[in-house]
């Protein structure tokens, strides 16, 4: 039988962008419930495919890397890491009209 694998996310390519080991990444999480744990082996399995997830552990695992649920499943930080960080800090600081007249200013687009 075929082992069954799940759908990709970035959850490995994030961790490795933050400069987390599992060990670490798994000791960071916080899920709800004193007695629920997710141990650095299952996070290894969910990065690789080979083990379900839940909302619930996306949302921590999420928050533990300090991105969006969002980030882990569509966004690779190898590609695009600094720029959402660097966007996420814009609108978190309510400088994005700052940001877009830099940008356009940047580009010959300002008008």
């Amino acid at each position: 039988m075929a082992e069954r694998t799940y759908t990709k996310t970035y959850i490995k390519e994030w961790r490795e962008y933050r400069g987390l080991s599992l060990r670490r990444l798994a000791d960071r999480l916080e899920l709800d419930g004193p007695d629920e744990t997710l141990s650095h082996s299952s996070i290894g399995r969910i990065e690789n495919g080979q083990q379900p997830y839940s909302q619930p552990i996306l949302e921590a695992l999420a928050s533990a890397l300090n991105v969006s649920v969002t980030d882990l499943l569509s966004v690779d930080p190898t590609k695009e890491g600094e720029v959402v960080d660097l966007v996420r800090l814009i609108n978190q600081n309510n400088n994005r009209e700052l940001a877009v007249r830099l940008l356009k200013s940047l580009t010959g687009t300002d008008g």
